[in-house]
């Protein structure tokens, strides 16, 4: 029983490449569904400093691939070759990983908070027009992140077919900043006129 323990433990301790390589947008993803996700250190200092270990890890696991490559020890080598090929990969397509992650952090959000943001909807009164709110998660002076509650699910159509008393009513919103928006993933049960949305203030 002892061997196969230890076994087991070195079978997953030979996979750590692996694990770096799915743990850091793992991470990402966790750390974009936090409240810390729009703090200014974070974005400033500790994703930066995530991305430098990140290719640290990267760095050292070629070269273990390399000593794996020379010993003909193919199985060692590939599996130490990931991390470098992932993290190549990512760099080559940075801006859609990091939108791909930041977009899966604002829904794991939203569902921890659901019940909270549906009693905004709720507590919202009607006045004979589809309700249109936002929810700000915060940001820079410059740009934000939240959701958008639509019931006309007017937000994703291009301008020209807006309805002019959407405008309006946009306006008053950090939807006249400029903004950009796609559904929330997941049972329209759930999500039917919800938004994630990137506001331009």
């Amino acid at each position: 029983m002892t061997g196969i323990q230890n076994s087991t433990s070195k079978e997953s301790t030979s996979l750590w490449p692996v694990w770096v390589a799915l743990g850091f947008p793992l991470l990402l993803i966790v750390l974009n569904a936090s409240p810390a996700a729009m703090d200014l250190l974070v974005v400033l200092i500790c994703i930066p400093a995530l991305c430098i270990t990140w290719a640290v890890f990267g760095v050292w696991s070629a070269i273990l691939s390399a000593k794996w490559l020379r010993q003909r020890a193919w199985r060692r080598a590939g599996i130490c070759a990931a991390l470098p090929l992932f993290i190549l990969l990512v760099s080559l397509n940075n801006l859609a990983i990091i939108r791909f992650c930041a977009n899966a952090g604002d829904t794991l959000h939203f569902y921890v908070r659901y019940p909270a943001y549906m009693k905004v909807v709720h507590d919202t009164p009607q006045d004979g027009n589809p309700r249109l709110l936002t929810i700000n998660l915060g940001g820079m002076s410059w740009a934000s992140r939240g959701f958008v509650y639509d019931e006309g699910d007017e937000v994703m159509r291009n301008s020209s077919f807006q309805s002019s008393a959407w405008k309006a009513r946009a306006q008053n919103t950090e939807l006249g900043c400029g903004y950009g928006a796609l559904p929330i993933p997941g049972p329209a049960t759930l999500t039917r006129h919800w938004y994630i949305a990137s506001f331009a203030c």
